[in-house]
């Protein structure tokens, strides 16, 4: 007697932790304070001892040239030296290790931080359209950076000086109180610029926001088929960078001008010094160290002001991930269909689409075809639970619940690729995939050139054409081994050879589990054993079975001719566009004449 199956039920996160925890919000001051490293602490007291040693040179340089003048017979000239050269070399050397250390820190707390974005973010989706990954790595590097963007230069300027002062009241410096002028001038032009800057950071985030959501209202509701015409119509309510730009200048333009007004009131110092000192402060060796600190203060106290505006930006970007909203998506026990995967009355919820009734085998592959925007999209990630949905989804005859699916794995239209080395993107949860098998999937889907797994890609890095980065996401969802894999568009933008040697890698694939491909572009070497059809309103037509049988294929082949004649018939596409086929004469005719011209036969 067959047993009851059981409904799929909701686990909890594949983090283990149990579905009554949540992830901690991430905030500015647990990445400064509750995790400071000793690469960080290492850091900032080499900033202060680079800061110390300068201010050194400078005090005995200037104490040096006073005395040579005066000095009497039998004065040791060579000790001031070797101590000035001994601190010239400390403030090389700690120079260079601060920025080692500083940027190692960096690097570990960048990761860190963008990790518990991720925990943040695990079974969950964001609301809003314009978090793109852009914002969210922007972010995350604001909060990163804190200790070695404005922590530790606010840091050691501060402590530099409180040093100045204490040096020079103990010292009995002529002019000392112009070393209490130098201290409120710098912290009155610094207030001042925290002020204004925290204004327009927020300004600047603002028209950012702005930017991002307009642009993703805008392609996602305007055809792209003007981006072709040679002029610009089409394109005049397109949205615009103006105005984050200008914001962006702001920022840059208030920073000069503290910088500028700070060197302003320095020099009406240095002018005072010299206009009220007395004709005895000229034969007293210490007396030039006063105009010597206050010349060179600009350049170790001006880097105040770019980490104020830096503050300020941490700060708002800690306010805007701890708003950050985010809507539950559960995480459900599934399996790997053994019969089948049945869609009944399916549709995403809010996508003001016509329902479709779908049914694919456990094994192998099916195609959703039609035009770009009929929600072939849609219907992907409705399955797989990043959208809810309305209907049936059913697995082996056993409905869902809403939610996502463990081990279907979703390959959108427009694959994220990190700002990291290969193999880190193609194991991006340090799973321990092995570098051969790396190699090798590579291989597969044509990418062959991208073997050196250390090769930094994406910002920073090396650039990615949109066809690379769709093959690498393709690699990346191959090596995870899902127990169903869904591919959004994966034959878009890349030339015929690539497509037909993708549609092979799928077919493979699709062997060991279910695949399902949403494309309007299906390739004459794919072989899906299921095909549906929606039209241009996401209407379903009539379900295909067994497109591109061996004959067909047989006869695509037999459409090529001599080294001499063109190609007279292309490949068999279905449901192309009069443009699509157009596009694919244009590739298949480029094939055959750099064919041609390296002495290639066709097969």
């Amino acid at each position: 007697m067959k047993s009851t199956p059981k409904s799929i039920k909701p686990v909890a996160s594949t983090l283990g932790k149990s579905s009554s925890d949540e992830s901690s919000p991430i905030t500015g001051q647990t990445l400064i304070t509750g995790k400071t490293s000793m690469a960080a602490y290492g850091a900032l007291g080499l900033a202060l001892l680079h800061g110390i040693a300068g201010l050194s040179i400078l005090i005995i340089s200037s104490w040096f040239i006073a005395i040579s003048a005066i000095a009497p017979l039998g004065f040791n000239y060579v000790i001031p030296a070797v101590v000035i050269r001994g601190l010239a070399l400390l403030r090389i050397a700690s120079g260079y290790t601060t920025m080692w250390l500083g940027h190692n820190d960096l690097l570990t707390r960048i990761a860190k931080a963008r990790l518990a974005v991720f925990d943040q973010l695990a079974a969950k989706r964001l609301e809003s359209k314009a978090w793109t990954v852009e914002a969210l790595a922007n972010h995350t590097e604001q909060l990163a950076s804190a200790f070695i963007a404005w922590v530790s230069p606010l840091a050691s300027v501060t402590l530099l000086m409180t040093g100045m002062l204490l040096t020079g009241y103990f010292m009995d410096v002529p002019g000392y109180g112009f070393f209490i002028a130098l201290a409120g001038l710098w912290l009155v032009v610094s207030i001042i610029t925290t002020i204004y800057g925290l204004k327009i950071v927020a300004k600047t985030s603002q028209e950012e926001l702005e930017f991002r959501q307009q642009s993703a209202t805008f392609f996602q509701a305007s055809s792209l088929w003007h981006l072709k015409s040679k002029t610009a119509k089409g394109l005049f309510n397109a949205p615009s960078t103006q105005h984050a730009q200008d914001a962006q200048l702001k920022e840059q333009a208030l920073v000069s001008r503290a910088m500028w007004l700070f060197q302003g009131g320095v020099f009406s110092l240095v002018v005072l010094v010299v206009v009220s000192a007395n004709s005895a402060a000229y034969f007293v060796p210490l007396a030039l160290i006063t105009p010597m600190v206050l010349l060179a203060a600009p350049d170790w106290a001006n880097a105040t002001f770019s980490s104020v505006v830096k503050f300020a930006k941490w700060q708002h970007s800690n306010a805007e991930l701890q708003a950050m909203h985010t809507q539950p998506l559960p995480l459900l026990s599934a399996h790997k269909p053994s019969a089948s995967l049945s869609l009944e009355n399916f549709v995403a919820q809010d996508r003001n689409l016509p329902a479709v009734n779908m049914q694919f085998q456990a094994l192998g592959l099916s195609v959703i075809k039609g035009y770009s925007g009929c929600g072939k999209s849609s219907v992907l990630q409705a399955i797989c639970g990043l959208l809810p949905f309305e209907g049936r989804r059913s697995i082996d005859n056993v409905a869902t619940s809403q939610g996502m699916l463990d081990k279907w794995l979703y390959v959108e239209q427009q694959p994220i690729i990190l700002a990291g080395t290969i193999k880190l993107n193609l194991d991006p949860a340090a799973t321990g995939i092995s570098e051969e098998s790396m190699r090798e999937v590579l291989a597969r889907v044509g990418l062959q050139h991208l073997s050196a797994l250390a090769e930094w890609v994406g910002k920073g890095g090396r650039a990615l054409s949109g066809g690379e980065s769709k093959r690498l996401a393709l690699a990346r969802a191959l090596l995870a081994t899902p127990d169903v894999l869904l591919i959004d568009e994966p034959f878009e933008g890349l030339d015929y050879e690539a497509q037909q040697r993708v549609a092979e890698v799928i077919n493979e694939s699709a062997r060991s589990r279910l695949i399902i491909v949403a494309t309007h572009v299906v390739p004459v070497a794919l072989q899906p054993s299921a095909t549906f059809t929606l039209d241009e309103k996401g209407n379903q037509s009539k379900t295909n079975s067994s497109h591109h049988t061996d004959t067909q294929l047989n006869h695509a082949h037999q459409n090529t001719h001599d080294d001499d004649e063109l190609q007279a018939t292309s490949p068999v596409y279905s449901s192309l566009t009069p443009n699509e086929q157009q596009q694919q004469a244009l590739a298949e005719l480029q094939h055959h004449e750099r064919n041609t011209v390296l002495g290639f036969k066709p097969r």
